[in-house]
């Protein structure tokens, strides 16, 4: 969600309310979130047609459409909207409501990335981290999750800190992991903090410190994230 619309449109800021709920009394409410969206949508206002693509992709207040998710996503792209244009990008990474095209995926990403969309940026680092639609370039892939970084990008965080632990594109440097997980982990992200607690258990970048490695543990394994079920189970033994 992004700027303000003209008052004669549905409000973003009410619609933000209908999505998270608030202390003022709006409940979180897709249906009446997916109604906001459609009518500011059909009158052509770019942010709502990709947030009304979304509603379809992900079944939020209206049965789930593919086909309707990739017709919206495209209304918006063709109106320059980059979280519409990364969005599409995805569609064609995962195969979500069009044949899988990662050339296609990376192209997307790029038209986002180079005009500093944040989420763009992420996603594309990892295209070139692992070769998907694209030749593998570690140094390029480290560059784009530092410029997603540096806008608070939780994804990007997570995965300038595994460059940092690894030496991935850049210098070993376990402090600087440690730095970039917490940074994400802080964002709610569950695999950085999982990581974070991993660095605590075996003391990389942090003095060792069970007792923090648990809980960091604890807060992943609280958003279902298996991985850190399984750590906090082995640390458990120890």
């Amino acid at each position: 969600m992004a700027e303000n619309q003209p008052r004669t449109q549905p409000s973003v800021e009410v619609i933000k309310l209908y999505n998270k709920g608030n202390a003022a009394g709006v409940l979180h409410n897709f249906v009446e979130a997916f109604e906001c969206y459609l009518s500011a949508a059909n009158q052509g206002y770019a942010p709502a047609q990709c947030n009304l693509a979304y509603c379809y992709e992900k079944g939020h207040g209206v049965a789930l459409n593919y086909k309707k998710a990739l017709d919206y996503y495209q209304k918006a792209v063709k109106q320059g909207y980059l979280p519409a244009i990364c969005n599409l990008g995805w569609c064609y990474e995962s195969g979500c409501g069009v044949e899988q095209d990662l050339e296609k995926a990376v192209a997307y990403y790029s038209k986002a990335a180079k005009e500093g969309y944040a989420p763009a940026q992420s996603n594309l680092g990892f295209c070139y981290e692992n070769g998907s639609g694209t030749t593998k370039d570690i140094n390029q892939a480290f560059e784009l999750y530092k410029a997603a970084a540096a806008q608070g990008n939780a994804s990007a965080q997570f995965s300038l800190g595994g460059c940092y632990e690894f030496g991935k594109g850049t210098e070993q440097d376990f402090v600087k992991a440690v730095e970039w997980y917490k940074k994400s982990a802080e964002h709610g992200y569950a695999p950085a903090q999982n990581c974070l607690g991993v660095c605590y258990e075996n003391g990389n970048g942090v003095p060792k410190n069970l007792l923090v490695a648990s809980e960091w543990y604890t807060v992943a394994v609280a958003q279902g994230y298996t991985v850190a079920k399984k750590n906090l189970d082995n640390l458990k033994k120890k």
